[in-house]
């Protein structure tokens, strides 16, 4: 998986494309217990409506992972924030994330 991933995919709302540089504001978050702590990590898309960012993990097992920002602007506390689910692949975020919360925010109930 490499960021070439991402060029063709069809973003549904509210998710979109967004360009590197959320980094600086994950690394302010990030406490040394964090399981991102310390890894390379690249923001790739935006969850419009909501703090929500996924990251690109190029050199971890679990490739993708959405954050849930706090905007604190510094180290969070809790090893627990920011919130973060990870994901294995794009198909995966697609599944278990997108799709779900472009259906919740279409208001369209499965």
């Amino acid at each position: 998986m490499n960021l070439d991933d991402f060029a063709d995919l069809q973003w549904l709302e509210p998710w979109g494309p967004t360009s590197a540089g959320l980094e600086a504001e994950l690394a302010r978050e990030l406490g040394p217990t964090h399981p991102l702590f310390g890894r390379k990590a690249i923001s790739v898309g935006r969850r419009a409506d909501c703090d929500d960012v996924l990251f690109f993990l190029p050199d971890n097992p679990v490739s993708l992972a959405v954050v849930h920002l706090t905007w604190t602007g510094r180290r969070e506390k809790k090893p627990e924030w920011p919130h973060t689910t990870f994901y294995a692949s794009v198909e995966d975020w697609v599944e278990r994330c997108m799709q779900p919360d472009h259906l919740e925010f279409a208001g369209i109930s499965e």
